[in-house]
């Protein structure tokens, strides 16, 4: 029962070690993706106060969903890497989980200028609208299996 103990502790702490390492990769994506949200929820008010009987300005939890999944498996892919920057390639310093973090967050950035320049009528945005795309029409009330049964009701 003793060694038992001894192993469990052991592999714990092999695996609180190597969480230990991330943790500053994980809060940064987090903080990334809580500002991407935000960024979202208030391109919704802006769509309902200009669209207001086609959005009603609410968060989804669908959204919510594919936010942790994506957070569980942005965190899983920065501890693979720093283990196989830490573990294999102890030859030279790669600072992969860095990179991944850093393209991350850079993704993140490009879609909070997105959020933030859609249904925006100042001058920055504007010039941003010019580059990036419109998330506009995703906050719309509308049921895309309607749009898609038109369609192939046409076609055929």
């Amino acid at each position: 029962m003793n060694t038992l103990v001894k192993f469990i502790s052991g592999i714990s702490g092999a695996i609180i070690a190597c969480f230990v390492q991330t943790i500053p990769f994980a809060l940064i994506c987090i903080f990334a993706v809580f500002v991407d949200c935000i960024s979202a929820f208030r391109l919704s008010l802006r769509v309902k106060v200009k669209f207001p009987e086609q959005c009603t300005g609410k968060l989804k939890s669908d959204s919510a969903k594919r936010m942790f999944g994506m957070l569980f498996m942005i965190y899983s892919v920065i501890l693979l890497l720093y283990t196989v920057d830490k573990y294999i390639f102890t030859f030279m310093d790669m600072y992969l989980a860095n990179i991944t973090a850093g393209a991350f967050c850079m993704v993140q950035v490009l879609s909070i200028l997105e959020n933030e320049s859609s249904c925006n009528e100042a001058k920055w945005a504007k010039a941003l609208q010019k580059i990036l795309i419109d998330k506009t029409k995703r906050h719309f009330d509308i049921d895309l299996s309607n749009l898609t049964n038109k369609e192939n009701e046409n076609t055929n």
